[in-house]
């Protein structure tokens, strides 16, 4: 048993005291050394630090006074606050800020005895979806080092799915946790929005900013939240998935919200989705937008997070235009254009949104989950933003972004699970949301979903010339 078993074996084996935190500390070291070079997912490490916590931990389990998470490594995305550990929100601006606390959702962790092996890389300021900076340079999807693992927390999916650490942290404005979730092959929660405390994460647009976990699969979610949100009990165990939970469940499908045709071979993993779960008794429920037009979640998202986006950049950080120069080119080209959203064109959202949450509320309703796609089609390339479908050269963000928009302008919670497999080998994520507050629920089905499509096959990409045995 080593560092890629699940979150629960782990600790387990801990507690049964046949592996210990020093031990698994030692082998995730060995992974980063072997295989961070490569794929460049976390950007600064605190091993020192981590070596003596380990031994901390080791010391509880030996005196039975083990915590929650007790000799977990984890990871935090750099948007996240962490104290005497070099935090850069992935930008040259603060390539030596040092901050003098935890963000809250780190301190929870830690307090449950989690141990934070380093930060992970994002897109700068957490504004991108291929996570790259001019700081740290690019961050190379494990399934495919020449393609991008998604963002903006793109450098803690691309750990967890080249196995450096069981759990990782990350921050969702605009997809950020589901995107590279899903092009990574990983599982990562948008939890209900205010359920796990934003305070200490570097805001990119305050309505819209969620914390969450992400981990290797969803059956290791459960464990990670209940710490997050403050609802963790002592002899609380998970329930191993249950097909059984299927039976009589109400799946929603509303094909107006596919709001960019997927690709052929993602719509094919779709549709086989939506028929496994048929087989194991679940109601797939087609329905239409009720409104009178097709939605548009992405129209309504983009002038509403940019506007607060650079309104922050320009007035609460005082960073913008002073030292534009300092700014990746891709991010102060988004700046430059979110000028063009004026107050008015920011009002004018906020209805929209108001009216778009009610109905996308309403269809819920009627169903127990809505079942949707993350993306129209897999990641691209390093070094480029567009992509060939649908006979046209694409915008990457056009898509995606209208696939994650609904949950980040609604708030309700989004998990994303690995679903299969595109015809280039690459994840293809499914997104799964219920209703507000209801995230215990969602994680029990996502986990459930997960195995009845096969989410864990063909287990995890091999890190050609990383020095250690292919993964599982």
């Amino acid at each position: 048993m080593d560092n890629l078993e699940s979150i629960p074996k782990l600790l387990a084996s801990f507690r049964s005291r046949t592996l210990s935190p020093v031990e698994v500390l030692r082998q995730t070291i060995a992974r980063i050394d072997a295989i961070n070079p490569r794929i460049n997912a976390l950007t600064t490490l605190c091993l020192d630090r981590a070596n003596e916590e380990a031994r901390l931990s080791e010391d509880r389990y030996m005196r039975r006074e083990a915590l929650p998470l007790d000799g977990l490594p984890f990871a935090a995305k750099d948007l996240l606050d962490t104290e005497g550990v070099r935090t850069t929100y992935g930008s040259a601006l603060f390539r030596d800020h040092i901050p003098t606390a935890d963000a809250e959702a780190v301190a929870r962790l830690r307090r449950a005895g989690a141990i934070l092996v380093g930060k992970s890389a994002t897109h700068e300021f957490g504004w991108g979806i291929t996570t790259s900076s001019a700081l740290h340079g690019p961050t190379h999807n494990p399934w495919d080092t020449s393609r991008v693992p998604g963002g903006s927390s793109g450098g803690s999916a691309a750990a967890l799915a080249a196995g450096l650490v069981p759990l990782a942290l990350g921050s969702d404005t605009g997809g950020s946790i589901r995107i590279p979730s899903a092009f990574c092959g990983t599982a990562g929660l948008k939890p209900s929005r205010g359920r796990v405390p934003t305070d200490g994460a570097f805001a990119l647009a305050s309505s819209l900013d969620h914390v969450g976990p992400m981990t290797r699969s969803a059956a290791d979610l459960p464990l990670a939240l209940a710490v997050l949100d403050g609802t963790y009990r002592p002899g609380r165990t998970a329930s191993a998935p249950d097909p059984a939970l299927l039976r009589g469940l109400r799946v929603l499908v509303v094909e107006d919200l596919h709001t960019v045709p997927l690709a052929p071979d993602h719509h094919s993993v779709f549709t086989e989705a939506c028929n496994l779960l048929a087989g194991h008794g679940a109601e797939i429920i087609e329905r239409a937008w009720p409104g009178p037009t097709r939605p548009d979640p992405y129209g309504i998202l983009a002038p509403t997070l940019n506007a607060e986006a650079r309104l922050r950049h320009q007035t609460s950080l005082g960073l913008y235009p002073g030292r534009a120069a300092e700014y990746s080119p891709d991010v102060r080209r988004r700046i430059e254009l979110a000028a063009q959203y004026r107050l008015r064109e920011y009002v004018e959202a906020a209805q929209r949104r108001a009216e778009f949450v009610a109905a996308f509320g309403g269809l819920l309703s009627d169903a127990d989950v809505l079942l949707t796609p993350v993306s129209a089609v897999g990641p691209v390339a390093i070094g480029t933003d567009t992509v060939f479908h649908e006979g046209q050269r694409m915008d990457i963000r056009n898509a995606v972004m209208g696939y994650i928009a609904p949950q980040s302008l609604s708030g309700l919670p989004a998990a994303v699970i690995r679903a299969g497999f595109d015809s280039q080998r690459m994840p293809v994520g499914a997104q799964l949301t219920v209703q507000f507050g209801r995230d215990a629920r969602l994680l029990q089905l996502s986990a459930v979903f997960e195995l009845v499509l096969g989410g864990a096959s063909p287990g995890w990409p091999d890190i050609v010339g990383s020095g250690l045995p292919n993964d599982r």
